[in-house]
């Protein structure tokens, strides 16, 4: 709830010098996957369907592609937030890795938190997380929020994989 409250309060006060978070960067962060993971699992893309792939991500984010309400940390997840229980309210939560932050969509975040795969967070307690977000932040709307929070969810998705397969290949981290 406290990260919740924290991502809620950042979302709110975008900061107009943060570079934007584009239809470039998300295509750029989609063609990780064609890119770097494909390859890695033994794959042989074609131009063409990497083209197609390209268009069919570019038409799954273009709500959310021109979205700047929001400032976006990026990696906005467990490992990246300190309890601070000596605080109150939301100086109670530290953030750490927040120097590639954009101006994007609100819901990046939240679901860098909710759909970390390193960890599962039961369904209810997703859905109960999102309405606390929303009604942190009454001026979205929901349904438009939540297709931005599936949009966004399967980039990002995408963009996990290829670069951790771009870790191994390129930079020798097998570890990842």
């Amino acid at each position: 709830e406290a990260a919740v409250d924290l991502l809620a309060g950042l979302t709110a006060q975008p900061d107009d010098d943060v570079p934007p978070y584009d239809a470039a960067v998300l295509e750029r962060e989609a063609a990780l996957l064609t890119d770097w993971w494909i390859p890695a699992a033994g794959g042989d893309l074609s131009p063409d369907l990497r083209a197609e792939y390209l268009a069919l991500m570019a038409d799954v984010t273009s709500g959310v592609e021109a979205d700047r309400s929001a400032l976006v940390l990026r990696d906005y997840h467990a490992e990246n937030l300190l309890w601070l229980p000596d605080r109150e309210g939301l100086a109670r939560v530290g953030l750490l890795d927040y120097q590639d932050a954009l101006l994007g969509h609100p819901a990046y975040d939240l679901v860098s938190l909710l759909e970390d795969a390193r960890r599962d967070v039961p369904p209810a307690l997703a859905t109960a997380m999102i309405e606390r977000f929303l009604s942190a932040r009454p001026d979205l709307d929901g349904e438009e929020f939540r297709a931005g929070y599936d949009a966004l969810g399967a980039q990002r998705n995408a963009k996990i994989v290829g670069i951790f397969a771009r870790l191994c290949r390129r930079d020798g981290k097998p570890h990842y």
